[in-house]
């Protein structure tokens, strides 16, 4: 498996970089066997799950020291937490790996895996590999929203979707086939947005969730002409965005008791800011939806993980990734 994206998917890249956007500090890891690795969660990702569920060991983060040697046989994570679709996304962060950055180095990886197993083998695994996209969620939280622009939301929509459209046709190129991009979230329900616009009861935020529905449509759009325009491309539409909606209104289903505020934080639905090393955190994270402003709790990951996998068309189509795993390619 071979991943791209922003802070849900990073497995600790931004480690090795000078940003303002890491985690290498407990209490992120607290459920994590190796501690605070640099994942934006009290425990495990979405990416480790579906490792698990592939039978294989977790990817590493492509910047790791331990990434070489049959490691790389496993795949490789460049997400990369700040960034966007759009390169100036996530600039007040200072280092983060845009995508065009994240794209540059699998090109790396594709050559260490030569220099490994060969051209036609690496060739082989980079054809039949299962990818997976995750970002936009930054372009909307820390650069549209809080941006002076008058822009309208739709033009916004527009400019991030054509720039979207190039990184997977690059993507593409560069030799992948079954690729697997998770729309944006609820961004109007996270406890971060939750605090900035105080809505009455706790409720998700309105227009922040139209933001995040026109896009995701407009992606799905995107998705659909790709598979017909690319040969021999499997571009899969996963479904985040229901997915935890069905979470936030049905609770209870799932186990689930707080869904408006984090975990881990301070302020108003422990949305202010992040989650540092002296903010007060809960006792029984599986209650919860969100570890912290932004991010999922392990629980919440490992849920989604099993929906990705399994799940229906109402959750990610037109395959789920066992069905995509095992599909061929033309």
């Amino acid at each position: 498996m071979i991943v791209f994206g922003d802070s849900l998917v990073d497995q600790g890249n931004n480690n090795y970089l000078f940003s303002i956007a890491r985690c290498d500090y407990l209490p992120y890891g607290v459920d994590y066997p190796g501690g605070a690795t640099g994942r934006f969660c009290n425990g495990r990702i979405i990416s480790d799950f579906l490792s698990q569920l592939m039978g294989t060991e977790p990817i590493l983060p492509w910047l790791s020291p331990q990434m070489n040697g049959d490691r790389l046989l496993r795949g490789a994570n460049f997400g990369s937490a700040g960034c966007g679709i759009a390169d100036d996304t996530g600039s007040m962060f200072i280092g983060r790996l845009t995508i065009p950055r994240q794209l540059e180095m699998f090109g790396q990886y594709q050559n260490a895996l030569r220099q490994l197993i060969g051209q036609s083998a690496a060739a082989e695994l980079i054809r039949t590999a299962i990818y997976n996209v995750n970002v936009g969620g930054n372009d909307w939280i820390n650069n549209y929203v809080v941006s002076t622009s008058r822009t309208p939301a739709s033009d916004y929509t527009n400019f991030l979707i054509s720039i979207y459209a190039q990184h997977l046709k690059n993507l593409y190129r560069m030799g992948a086939r079954k690729i697997v991009v998770t729309n944006i979230g609820p961004i109007g329900c996270a406890p971060s947005m939750l605090n900035r616009f105080n809505p009455p009861d706790g409720q998700c935020v309105d227009t922040l969730q139209q933001y995040a529905m026109n896009f995701n449509g407009a992606l799905k759009l995107l998705l659909d002409q790709l598979r017909g325009e690319l040969p021999g491309s499997l571009f899969v539409y996963s479904n985040g965005f229901d997915m935890m909606m069905d979470f936030i209104k049905n609770p209870k289903a799932y186990g689930f008791e707080v869904v408006n505020q984090g975990c881990c934080g301070q302020g108003k639905y422990k949305g202010y800011l992040t989650c540092t090393r002296l903010s007060s955190y809960c006792g029984d994270r599986t209650k919860y939806l969100f570890w912290d402003a932004f991010h999922p709790t392990e629980t919440t990951n490992m849920l989604i993980a099993k929906r990705v996998f399994y799940g229906p068309t109402s959750d990610i189509m037109p395959l789920n990734v066992q069905q995509l795993i095992h599909s061929n390619i033309s």
